[in-house]
């Protein structure tokens, strides 16, 4: 499936971004991040007024279900492409990156589906045009459902350029500990087709990554996430299995009150929100279907979510990475006295295989 995007893109985005921002109407306030090392997890947490201003719908809201939304009807100053019959590249009004593209369909359609090819032929195409004409890594994120940390319910993906938080993000290092060469860029068809899935040896909630090799098409990259797809569902049905065990049985967890191999799940913190102690019923998944998609031209990543956030205080893609984006001091506190990877361990699925 090809897709042709204008000659001039990307550059002819980057522009319409700086004209939007001098005029007011489009939100880029660039900031320092803060890097933390906590229990073996490189966090960095980064303030920006644009986080600030940018709407979240409750998980009920009809926009959800399409009825209405800023997609349906797209202000034409912030379209930058439409790659293809199906898809609208935006440019988003509340950035974290220069420029930060909204990828979304044209017509509705809900931010719980799954991916299908026209939308990864859509998105690899933005990508290949960051990457071979911008000369910049670029890198999607799909943050599926309200509980994956989808601002919006109708269906869209982001792009921009890979952000560089200061370290590696843990699943390249996941590759690199298991062993796959960074630089390797040919493979048989078979490796293709049944390339390693991995976890890295230390995050505390379940993952899956692949590395991308060969050639990149959108075919390709749709069997890789499918295929990482059925881990995380897999993940998921597992995880209630057992916890409806557990509770049957009278038993909390395996190896604590809480069954997330030690971590803590939120004692009331010093700000007297109540945390998440609960029964084992209660930290059932809200979602079966949440999950977080992460790609680069180098690998794709997926996270099975159960939760979006506690109290205001939640993580899309990127956060699940340990890259968080804040309204303020408050939310940066408000981390801490969660846990920081405690938080990540109760919205994603604890691992199980971890000591």
């Amino acid at each position: 499936m090809d897709i042709q995007l204008p000659p001039e893109f990307p550059q002819s985005a980057v522009d319409q971004f700086d004209l939007l921002r001098e005029q007011g109407l489009l939100f880029y306030f660039p900031t320092d991040g803060e890097v933390v090392h906590y229990k073996r997890f490189k966090f960095e947490f980064k303030i920006s007024t644009s986080i600030a201003k940018k709407p979240i719908l409750a998980a009920d809201a009809p926009e959800r279900r399409g009825k209405g939304g800023p997609f349906v009807d797209p202000d034409p100053a912030f379209v930058v492409a439409r790659p293809g019959p199906d898809h609208v590249v935006e440019l988003s009004m509340h950035a974290m990156m220069r420029p930060h593209y909204v990828l979304h369909t044209r017509l509705f359609a809900p931010q719980t589906d799954d991916l299908d090819l026209g939308d990864w032929a859509a998105t690899w195409a933005v990508m290949a045009a960051i990457q071979e004409r911008a000369k910049q890594p670029p890198m999607m994120i799909y943050n599926c459902g309200y509980e994956g940390g989808a601002s919006q319910g109708h269906k869209h993906v982001q792009v921009f350029t890979e952000p560089d938080p200061g370290f590696t993000l843990f699943p390249a290092e996941a590759l690199a500990l298991a062993g796959a060469k960074s630089s390797e860029k040919t493979t048989t068809a078979e490796t293709r087709d049944n390339a390693p899935i991995v976890q890295h040896p230390t995050v505390p909630y379940q993952h899956f990554v692949q590395r991308l090799t060969g050639p990149v098409t959108p075919e390709y990259v749709l069997t890789v996430y499918q295929r990482l797809l059925a881990e995380v569902r897999r993940a998921h049905k597992e995880h209630v299995e057992k916890k409806l065990a557990h509770a049957t049985n009278g038993v909390n967890g395996k190896n604590g009150t809480n069954g997330t191999n030690g971590y803590k799940t939120h004692k009331k913190s010093a700000s007297g929100t109540p945390g998440h102690n609960t029964p084992a019923l209660d930290d059932l998944p809200a979602s079966m279907i949440a999950n977080n998609v992460i790609m680069t031209p180098e690998w794709m990543c997926l996270i099975p979510r159960r939760r979006g956030g506690k109290d205001g205080t939640g993580a899309g893609s990127l956060g699940m990475l340990g890259m968080l984006w804040l309204k303020n001091t408050k939310e940066r506190a408000h981390w801490e006295e969660l846990g920081m990877t405690e938080h990540l361990v109760w919205m994603g699925l604890p691992r199980d295989d971890l000591k």
